[in-house]
């Protein structure tokens, strides 16, 4: 995943949409709202409603590629800014996606398996 898409979904599963690190989540969306277009920006605004819509990150993280929005080196400072302070607030959550079949993800030192009964 790109890092301006982990930043916005991880902002969104913090919900920092408000509050101490705000700011800096609502620059980004500033920013991309001001050197792209509106449907990025009402597709962020629409996960701000549903944060675990699978169809909406997946289409959040195309149009992004698509747009090369991840390329633009001031927007992917405010996306690092953003993570940054996240961590230092404490607001950080941890995101994990997979595709693929038989997947099995475990974090902070736990395990994860997967069985599969044929």
């Amino acid at each position: 995943m790109d890092p301006i898409t982990t930043a916005i979904l991880a902002a969104l599963a913090a919900g920092v949409t408000q509050g101490t690190v705000a700011d800096t989540y609502n620059g980004l969306k500033q920013l991309i709202k001001t050197k792209f277009n509106n449907k990025i920006i009402k597709m962020i605004e629409s996960l701000e409603k549903k944060p675990h819509s699978v169809m909406g990150r997946e289409w959040l993280q195309e149009k992004i590629k698509t747009n090369q929005i991840d390329k633009d080196p001031e927007i992917l400072e405010v996306a690092k800014k953003l993570m940054d302070e996240m961590k230092t607030s404490g607001d950080e959550k941890h995101i994990m996606q997979a595709e693929g079949n038989f997947i099995a993800q475990a974090d902070h030192g736990s395990t994860s398996s997967v069985t599969i009964n044929q």
